[in-house]
């Protein structure tokens, strides 16, 4: 599965999405409903992190749900993209920016950073 296909795919759930919840006015564009899509992710990056427990040093017997873990990654995947289209970043240009950054990091890895 490419990220063209990972943007497409998630661009189909948002507009069912708005359009299940069009009774509320919600306008999949507009900056409210991106702002909540940002806090969303938020939101789920901590429940990632709950999930994971890597933080809790003072817990003996962490759970560890690779399955719960994942869906919790993948609930993140989805807000991120979801904001990616918000912003009409087409997947070439994220591509292309990602290899420039991953670049840039290595470099100050290389140097000392």
């Amino acid at each position: 599965m490419t990220l063209t296909e990972l943007y497409e795919m998630q661009r189909h759930l948002d507009q069912i999405i708005v359009d299940r919840v069009t009774d509320y006015g919600v306008d999949g564009n507009d900056k409210m409903f991106l702002s909540d899509r940002i806090t969303a992710l938020g939101v789920e990056v901590s429940e990632f992190a709950n999930e994971v427990e890597a933080f809790k040093y003072w817990k003996n017997n962490k759970r560890n749900d690779r399955t719960k873990q994942l869906m919790e990654y993948i609930d993140i995947l989805h807000f991120w993209l979801s904001i990616g289209n918000t912003m009409a970043f087409e997947s070439l240009e994220v591509e292309a920016a990602y290899r420039m950054k991953y670049r840039e990091n290595i470099k100050r890895q290389n140097d000392g950073y």
